[in-house]
């Protein structure tokens, strides 16, 4: 019988995968006049405003003492670089598109493990790793609308997102999580301004409104998926967060007038499948570390 509290984590991860869909989309309509880094830059100061306050009256400063300052910067700057590639690809392609190629990311994590943190990647996970790249391939078949910049920046992205992931998981064990997230926004901030320069457009009034709110969204969304992970395990809570295609694919729709083709849709089936099948395998051993397309 499934408990209170792990409704309550469902109902939390819903709202932000809702959440962050929406930023998303606003990001999507942003990106048709603004460079990457630019969004980058705007919407950064904004994702505070949700999350500033909390974070700084529960985590003491101590914490942001490290050992591993090199380490730190490298998996920050990697992160941060992961950022305009996304954007870009919100630019060139339908936002379930995009989602359906990032998915691949929680794949490419299983593969980083093996160097990074020494893990042993069993069959069932090598199987669920053929599987989703196969499902890539489906999508981004030549002569697809995937099969393009866009789609391989998304890809790249997807790359650069997962390397990061897993060597935040290493570094998790000595370092605090305020530390991570404080060194991923200031190796953000950094790259922006140095690129901002050369590509900054004023915006008008609505348009910072776009940023504001899409910044408000993507912060109030990491802490519900943060109170969503707190109330229920991985083997709940993890497959929800696909449920981005879905809303992905609506907001692209009623916006854009976006209809995923169906090559799309049975490569994201398949990439789904055996992102699902990894989730529940490992759901079974160990815990597995489970991340939603942040931005």
């Amino acid at each position: 019988m499934i408990s209170y509290p792990i409704y309550r984590g469902m109902a939390a991860m819903l709202l932000a995968v809702i959440l962050y869909s929406l930023s998303d989309a606003l990001i999507k309509w942003l990106a048709e006049t603004y460079h990457p880094m630019q969004i980058v830059f705007c919407r950064l100061f904004f994702t505070w405003l949700p999350l500033g306050r909390g974070v700084l009256q529960k985590t003491s400063w101590q914490s942001l003492k490290s050992d591993k300052k090199s380490s730190q910067a490298l998996r920050a700057v990697i992160m941060a670089l992961s950022l305009p590639f996304y954007f870009y690809a919100f630019k060139n392609l339908p936002l379930a598109d995009v989602y359906a190629v990032a998915y691949v990311a929680p794949l490419l994590m299983a593969i980083f493990s093996i160097p990074i943190l020494g893990e042993k990647v069993e069959k069932h996970a090598w199987i669920a790793i053929f599987m989703g790249f196969f499902g890539v391939l489906i999508m981004m078949r030549p002569g697809s609308i995937i099969f393009s910049l866009g789609g391989f920046s998304a890809l790249v992205g997807a790359l650069l997102w997962a390397l990061a992931l897993v060597m935040g998981r290493k570094l998790s064990q000595t370092e605090s999580q305020f530390s991570l997230t404080l060194w991923f926004l200031g190796a953000c901030f950094l790259m922006s301004v140095i690129f901002i320069p050369f590509c900054w457009q004023t915006p008008s009034l609505s348009d910072w409104m776009f940023f504001a709110a899409s910044g408000v969204l993507g912060g109030s969304a990491l802490l519900a998926i943060t109170y969503a992970f707190s109330m229920a395990p991985i083997s709940i809570i993890g497959p929800l967060d696909y449920l981005i295609l879905v809303f992905g694919a609506l907001f692209g729709y009623l916006l854009w007038g976006d209809i995923p083709d169906a090559f799309v849709i049975i490569g994201a089936l398949i990439l789904v499948s055996s992102g699902l099948y990894l989730i529940y395998k490992e759901a079974q051993g160990k815990p597995l570390i489970f991340f939603p397309i942040v931005e």
